[in-house]
């Protein structure tokens, strides 16, 4: 199974987040020693559908790369965190292919967030 440009979950403690729970992460490379680099998907709203002002700060920026509702399978608006994660586990990687973005999305990912 192909798993670049893929959408996979990971939990927070693999990311070197330090909060409890995990983040859905878009694969952008595959690396030959068995990992993969990766880019951290955030909402950009909260469950009741309000604006996250310190995210929408970050996508005024440049820092994450908002995908529209309409092109992805998540239950918030998303935005995709420009600088990767490298040499995550891909066994650490669950759940590929689950979640959704449209295909026009990967190049402007994979050329510009780097």
């Amino acid at each position: 199974m192909k798993i670049k440009n893929k959408i996979g979950y990971c939990n927070n403690r693999t990311l070197n987040i330090n909060k409890d729970g995990g983040h859905y992460v878009y694969i952008r490379k595959i690396n030959n020693n068995g990992t993969c680099d990766v880019n951290v998907i955030t909402s950009l709203e909260d469950k009741n559908r309000n604006f996250k002002v310190n995210k929408l700060k970050q996508v005024k920026r440049g820092n994450t790369y908002a995908i529209p509702k309409n092109d992805a399978t998540f239950a918030l608006w998303s935005g995709v965190n420009k600088t990767p994660i490298r040499n995550v586990k891909l066994a650490s990687v669950k759940d590929i292919g689950r979640k959704r973005i449209k295909k026009r999305h990967n190049f402007f990912i994979g050329k510009f967030l780097k």
